[in-house]
């Protein structure tokens, strides 16, 4: 096998490798034959044209084999512009049965390839196509939510010459969760999935009369129990990038005494508007066996949709917005807004507003503040319009310790409950239920 030396064209003379004097006994011989030296020489054949002596003139028996990057890509046929791994490879061999009757023979009509050889043959398909035995291991893996990248690690010990990759198990556990999921559409098949495992699910339609759900929560029977068990304090975000349609997935965490986070309930909506929101708070309330024990404190990030939803349906609640992403939002702002030699200290008197321990704290570390900003006015009416005027009694100290919260001034218990979820879940191209 030779390597071109032109380094204008990649190309590779295989000849030498496919030439033989052997006879074959059937078609199905050669195309195995051409297969295995095609692996060999990390070369993959296939059959490009085939025919069969049937008494009618001019058909007899015959076998055109080629490489697989032969031919050229249809684009008519495609509406998107996708890459191809065909090049017009000029690959060909040619298989007759002899005349004398001994066997098939086989012609190398052209022995070079317009195209560079990998290196490794892995993740060819016909090379790492899995075993009956390594499909099972797969299903088993997948069914114990093991990673694809330990699946590949796991079957490369049982098998060190495998060259499975994470492709393909993905592409088989895609094709494990159609199985499972039949005829039934994604929403179907989460709603079947929840009620097989005894979740507490609601649903909704759209207003148009369409039938299509627009919104679905769900909660686990032992997160109702620790709900019950500890009201006090709730903490709720909304987390992207879960599914391939997109949804806003709205995440509800609790804290236990122990200072332990419990996952109370989740919901799929449509929008992240007041009415949805709404709604799924209104399920959200009727999980609570007794309704004069309702969550005293709910953490948000200032997500007004959310806030108005919250002061519908838990009006005695108190709704604290999130410190963490106050301090980023002002701090973002002071490093385009206020001169870089005054920058530390704003942001220093800025901590001191927000952790003043009482309200004539507050008012003096305030004034210092509004001192230091003096020569940048549009930083201050940043800071006083967006959130101190309105908001301070959500997130300031002086406020805030009024009330239980229990150390939960942030929204990073549901940040991290974000995080954890996202771990499972691996990629964010699933469908809702994202196995």
């Amino acid at each position: 096998m030779a390597q071109s030396g032109d380094t204008s064209q990649n190309s590779v003379d295989t000849t030498d490798v496919f030439t033989t004097n052997d006879k074959f006994d059937t078609r199905e011989d050669v195309l195995k034959w051409a297969e295995d030296v095609g692996i060999a020489n990390k070369v993959s054949i296939i059959i490009t044209r085939s025919d069969k002596k049937n008494g009618v003139r001019g058909r007899n028996d015959k076998l055109i084999l080629g490489c697989d990057r032969g031919g050229k890509y249809d684009t008519s046929q495609s509406s998107t512009s996708t890459a191809s791994k065909k090049c017009n490879c000029p690959l060909k061999l040619r298989a007759t049965p002899s005349i004398d009757g001994s066997g098939w023979k086989v012609q190398v009509q052209c022995g070079v390839h317009n195209h560079g050889l990998p290196d490794q043959y892995a993740g060819h398909p016909r090379k790492a196509r899995l075993t009956a035995e390594e499909n099972k291991h797969v299903e088993e893996l997948t069914k114990c939510r093991v990673a694809p990248r330990n699946i590949v690690i796991s079957l490369k010990e049982k098998n060190l010459e495998s060259v499975v990759d994470a492709n393909q198990i993905y592409r088989k556990r895609n094709k494990l969760q159609k199985e499972e999921r039949g005829p039934r559409t994604d929403t179907q098949h989460l709603l079947q999935r929840l009620d097989d495992a005894n979740f507490v699910t609601w649903n909704r339609r759209r207003d148009d009369g369409s039938n299509v759900l627009s919104d679905i929560f769900w909660a686990h029977p032992d997160s109702i129990k620790l709900l019950n068990l500890f009201p006090t304090v709730l903490t709720m975000d909304c987390t992207y990038k879960t599914n391939k349609y997109k949804l806003p997935l709205l995440e509800i965490v609790g804290t236990t005494t122990t200072n332990l986070t419990f996952n109370v309930g989740f919901a799929y909506m449509e929008y992240e508007k007041t009415d949805n929101y709404r709604w799924a708070l209104e399920k959200l309330k009727g999980l609570f066996t007794k309704q004069d024990i309702l969550p005293q404190v709910i953490v948000t990030n200032r997500e007004l949709a959310l806030m108005n939803a919250i002061e519908s349906v838990f009006p005695h609640a108190v709704n604290l917005v999130c410190t963490w992403h106050v301090n980023k939002n002002v701090s973002a702002r002071c490093s385009v807004l206020v001169p870089k030699d005054m920058c530390d200290l704003v942001k220093n008197l800025w901590n001191n507003v927000v952790f003043s321990s009482n309200e004539v704290e507050y008012e003096l570390n305030l004034n210092e503040f509004e001192q230091a900003c003096v020569n940048s006015s549009k930083f201050l009416d940043y800071v006083k319009n967006s959130w101190l005027n309105n908001y301070k009694e959500r997130f300031v100290a002086a406020w805030t310790n009024k009330v239980m919260h229990l150390g939960n001034t942030t929204s990073n218990r549901a940040e991290s409950a974000h995080w954890k979820l996202k771990q499972m879940l691996e990629h964010n191209k699933g469908d809702l239920c994202n196995e």
